[in-house]
């Protein structure tokens, strides 16, 4: 996503905070006590802008100005970047000699992992000395798409740190994580936006969007702008529009949602965004659509999705309905692993979730 969002205004940049000032207060303290640790760990929901305030901390940390007193601001919602400071400047471009980002490689990589060669070539970026003097800081995003060899390579990074060098680690889903690298970090836990920030962020990215979208965007991604990003960049809100209007009518049209299938499970690593957010949305009805049936009240809902709820709830209980959820989600991750034929899979779901369960 673009958060934290740079705009001009006379000589600064400035930078809005969203929400997580404290993790960058946190880091200005570690520096200003001469206790910065080597590696951080940023937790939270997808879309919420871990990865963005790892770069920000990595702007401040670069910067030709950093002052180990400077608390980011504190107090303020956002903080200024001298767009004369070259070295900031240069980082918030991905283009400073001592900064990096570790991300999945997109050509040739059918399995949209982190894998281990990046993390070799991580290595020796980290041990020598800074080319300006100051620090190394790189950012590996994310840790949810390291695979096994590249995760116990970091090891060796994180159990023998070098001196002036921090790593920030993103990552949605810390318990999947080996314990090993969970205990070598500083774990920093981030929560979703309010509404208002997440829509103040959505504004700013779309200034002249549909006010009526935005808010659909808002209530899907619950508080994660990035999310709501990925999900109208990728098709994939548009997509669950139609999937919940397929959902409720009757009989089902088989046709129609094996064309929605082929369209929302695309293959390849472009469809990668895609078939995640399949994943999100179909999970997210289903979750609701429990909570429906259990009696529980189901706040921000978007209007197309109440009435396919009503109807899942009606044709399956509340057990059920957990059930097949916890089929959906574990399925899902099986499939995009084993490079299974995803839109099949899709339509299968579907079909099932459509039908009335057996009492």
């Amino acid at each position: 996503m673009n958060s934290p969002t740079l705009t001009e205004f006379g000589s600064e940049i400035l930078i809005d905070i969203l929400g997580h000032d404290k993790f960058l207060a946190e880091v200005a303290r570690s520096l200003s006590a001469g206790r910065m640790h080597h590696a951080w760990l940023l937790s939270g929901p997808v879309g919420i802008g871990k990865a963005s305030m790892a770069r920000l901390a990595a702007a401040w940390l670069l910067s030709d100005g950093v002052q180990p007193g400077a608390f980011f601001g504190l107090g303020r919602t956002d903080t200024g970047i001298d767009v004369k400071d070259s070295s900031a400047g240069q980082v918030l471009k991905g283009a400073h000699p001592d900064y990096k980002i570790i991300a999945p490689q997109t050509e040739e990589n059918k399995s949209g992992q982190i894998k281990i060669e990046q993390i070799r070539g991580l290595l020796p970026f980290m041990m020598h000395k800074p080319g300006r003097g100051g620090w190394r800081v790189a950012i590996i995003d994310s840790m949810d798409n390291i695979n096994r060899n590249a995760a116990n390579a970091l090891l060796k990074l994180l159990e023998e740190p070098p001196e002036k060098a921090v790593l920030f680690l993103i990552a949605s889903q810390i318990g999947h994580l080996p314990p090993t690298i969970r205990s070598r970090c500083r774990l920093v836990r981030m929560t979703r936006l309010s509404d208002d920030a997440c829509m103040s962020a959505l504004g700013r990215k779309w200034p002249n969007a549909d006010k009526k979208q935005l808010e659909i965007l808002g209530k899907l991604s619950q508080g994660a702008p990035g999310q709501a990003i990925n999900l109208a960049d990728s098709g994939a809100a548009d997509l669950y529009q139609v999937a919940c209007t397929l959902l409720q009518s009757s009989p089902l049209d088989q046709p129609a949602l094996a064309n929605l299938c082929a369209k929302w499970g695309r293959g390849t690593a472009s469809g990668r965004a895609t078939r995640a957010g399949a994943v999100f949305c179909v999970g997210r009805l289903l979750r609701h659509a429990a909570l429906w049936a259990s009696k529980i009240k189901v706040d921000e809902l978007c209007s197309f999705e109440i009435p396919v709820i009503e109807r899942l709830a009606t044709n399956h209980s509340a057990e059920q309905l957990a059930r097949l959820h916890d089929e959906f989600v574990k399925n899902a991750v099986n499939a995009e692993r084993l490079y299974l034929d995803f839109p099949r899979f899709l339509e299968r779901h579907l079909t099932k979730i459509y039908e009335k369960s057996l009492l």
